[in-house]
C-alpha cells in the first residue's frame, strides 16, 4: 500500500497554496492547513481551498491525467475538515 502524497502520478506535494491575499495577510507555509472546499474538475488538476488563520487559500494539484484528478477530487471530497498533512498520510489502495 503506498500514501496518497507518495502516489507517482502526483507531479509535486505538497502543492503550494496560491490565489489572491491581502497585505499583511498570514500565507500558510506548512500542510497543517484544513481541507475546505474541492472543485469540479476539469483537466488534470485538483483544486481546492483550504482554510488557514481566518482565510482560505487555492491550491492545484496536479496528476498525470484528468481520469486520475477526478478519483483524486472525490478522495479528497470524503476527507473535508482534515488537514492536508493527514489527506497525505491516507494509504492508497494501488
Amino acid at each position: 500500500m503506498m500514501r496518497v502524497k507518495d502516489y507517482p502520478g502526483i507531479a509535486d506535494w505538497p502543492p503550494e497554496p496560491g490565489g489572491a491575499f491581502h497585505r499583511g495577510q498570514s500565507f500558510p507555509t506548512d500542510q497543517k492547513v484544513v481541507v475546505t472546499r474541492i472543485f469540479p474538475v476539469t483537466n488534470e488538476f485538483v483544486t481546492f481551498t483550504c482554510a488557514f488563520d481566518g482565510a482560505e487559500h487555492t491550491y492545484d494539484l496536479r496528476l498525470e491525467d484528468k481520469d486520475i484528478a477526478a478519483e483524486f477530487a472525490r478522495l479528497l471530497s470524503r476527507h473535508v475538515g482534515t488537514t492536508l498533512e493527514v489527506f497525505g498520510e491516507f494509504r492508497l489502495d494501488v
